[in-house]
């Protein structure tokens, strides 16, 4: 059986051959993580064009599990969305790094790599014989990276780290939100909410040390972790913290009443963003129909005044006092029109339902068979949140069994078919031997806006054509 994205991928090199690169075309990463931060930092890599190889142990991913407590009634090989979410693009292979066959078949991979990436604790990866200073001996010119979640020293170097515990709660995020002096109970932080912002971090720190690398040709060790990515996020609270701005804020005492939170008389709730008051509290004030003395008054007219004379909560009084007279279908086109930054505050049923977002491929629709919603069976992902002219739109491949193009990677290392099987059957890797995927698995999926159309029209086509060879194969 052909793996997922062969004829495609080789249509792709061979129109490009003598064209110049897109993106991270040619780029050989080495993906061994698990759950989403480290995940979706090789997602982001693999829809700039690199190649991924996604290593699993033979039971797979622990974030194959997941769905279900992603609210999800279920979760398959091959229809979880949920593993999707940090697994497009990838090719799957399954090795057991414990046999001596299968960290053979690791170092093979990693001998021409670019980039492994892990979320392993550095002690398994001594363990292994995988970590930077045994990795970097072998291989120089390797970048290294690994996602953790405090840091690299102190007593919880090589504790566990989650996005709930790591990122939101010792971070302080989760209780800087609660409007100060009023009753607050814990709920249910968004999942994986600091993961997907940490894998950016330490992407970013890749394509740092990649570039070294080129003028070097020596690779580096880039580390970060959600702790610090979370006291990066709040980098502005902290710094508030200390000159005397506790978190969590009052709206009803913020030190600029136009930046701040207001409520409409049908209880709608919206942020105004106007943090340089000095410049602009009197385009706001005579927008909304205030007392011309808000800004004739020397005591309101400036954000020192305002702190001087306590003058900040009377004009958040009268602001919320004029905001409540409306709805927010009345105030929404009239702060528009008035150019007035300010936004709804709103649910992720409303950001689902949100144009924007999928007009500019931040939201886009993929088919699942079983796991989609509505007639068209479609379930809304993200993409990654960077875009590449020469790349346009990312062309998105789903997520494969454990396993799954595990022979053909191998074979690719050198190893004979007889060689696969023996390795096979002694438990050193996994070659899935399953049924071939359904189409609806094997079909990219296309952004509105690809940087050439013609390609993709070409990479569907090859596609096609896996399916039908496929197909014949049976």
């Amino acid at each position: 059986m052909m793996p997922y994205g062969q004829l495609a991928d080789n249509s792709r090199q061979n129109k490009r051959k003598g064209d110049s690169m897109s993106g991270l075309q040619g780029l050989k990463v080495v993906d061994l993580t698990i759950f989403a931060a480290a995940p979706g930092c090789a997602r982001l890599l693999a829809e700039l064009g690199a190649t991924v190889y996604k290593i699993e142990r033979e039971i797979g991913d622990d974030q194959r599990t997941q769905g279900v407590s992603w609210g999800m009634k279920f979760n398959t090989d091959i229809d979880d969305a949920a593993f999707d979410c940090g697994g497009f693009n990838r090719r799957w292979v399954s090795l057991n790094l414990k046999t001596e066959k299968g960290m053979e078949a690791m170092l093979k991979l990693l001998s021409d790599a670019d980039v492994f990436i892990t979320s392993n604790r550095t002690p398994a990866l001594k363990r292994m014989g995988l970590d930077y200073e045994t990795l970097h001996k072998k291989f120089p010119r390797l970048v290294w990276a690994q996602l953790r979640g405090y840091g690299e020293r102190g007593e919880m170097a090589d504790e566990q780290g989650y996005d709930a515990i790591t990122y939101s709660a010792r971070g302080g995020v989760t209780m800087s939100f609660p409007n100060a002096g009023e009753h607050f109970e814990v709920g249910n932080s968004p999942v994986a909410f600091g993961d997907w912002n940490s894998s950016n971090a330490l992407a970013v720190g890749i394509l740092a040390a990649l570039w070294n690398a080129q003028r070097t040709g020596v690779g580096d060790k880039v580390v970060t972790s959600l702790y610090h990515v979370s006291n990066w996020g709040m980098m502005s609270a902290i710094c508030a913290q200390q000159q005397g701005q506790p978190h969590p804020k009052n709206r009803a005492e913020a030190p600029c009443p136009t930046n701040n939170s207001y409520v409409t008389s049908d209880g709608v709730w919206f942020v105004m963003c106007f943090g340089n008051y000095n410049k602009f509290h009197r385009k706001v004030f005579e927008a909304i129909g205030m007392d011309p003395k808000y800004w004739e008054d020397e005591s309101y007219t400036s954000l020192e005044a305002l702190a001087q004379n306590g003058k900040n909560v009377e004009v958040i009084a009268e602001m919320e006092r004029i905001f409540k007279q409306k709805t927010w279908a009345e105030w929404e086109p009239y702060l528009m029109e008035q150019e007035l930054a300010c936004e709804k505050c709103r649910t992720v049923e409303d950001v689902l339902h949100d144009k924007e977002a999928f007009d500019n491929d931040q939201l886009r629709r993929v088919y699942y068979e079983d796991q989609g919603y509505g007639e068209d069976h479609s379930y809304t992902i993200t993409t990654a949140p960077v875009r590449l002219a020469s790349l346009g739109d990312p062309v998105l491949y789903r997520s494969r069994p454990v396993g799954y193009d595990t022979r053909e990677v191998l074979e690719e290392l050198g190893y004979s078919d007889s060689e696969i099987d023996a390795f096979d059957a002694d438990g050193s890797v996994r070659c899935y031997a399953g049924e071939p995927m359904p189409e609806s698995v094997l079909q990219p999926s296309y952004g509105l806006y690809p940087a050439n159309a013609q390609e993709a029209q070409e990479l569907a086509d090859a596609r096609a054509a896996e399916e039908a060879a496929v197909k014949n194969w049976q």
